[in-house]
């Protein structure tokens, strides 16, 4: 036990070197562990913006591709433009009041 005392009276300084270490060591690890979870967080809204524009892009290249054909050009100007075919009435309904 007298050895154990003594050691430890001697050695004060690497105890408390290894307290400082096991601090700095808890602290980076909580850091680590909040910069992961922010990056966690990033990567999902990239990847949400990554989905919502490969939707947008396929959309596109099917409007594109689809401009020869006379129903896609009249369902553009149908909904687009509002435009009606010929002897058909287009009814309006004014939701102002």
């Amino acid at each position: 036990m007298r050895f154990l005392e003594r050691l430890c009276i001697e050695s004060w300084w690497v105890l408390l070197c290894l307290l400082l270490m096991l601090i700095v060591y808890e602290r980076s690890s909580s850091w680590r562990q909040e910069e992961l979870t922010r990056l966690k967080g990033q990567l999902e809204a990239l990847e949400r913006d990554k989905a919502e524009a490969v939707a947008l892009f396929v959309d596109l290249t099917l409007q594109i591709n689809s401009q020869s054909d006379p129903e896609w050009v009249e369902l553009v100007l149908r909904k687009g433009l509002g435009l009606v075919p010929e002897k058909q009435t287009k009814v309006f309904f004014d939701h102002r009041r």
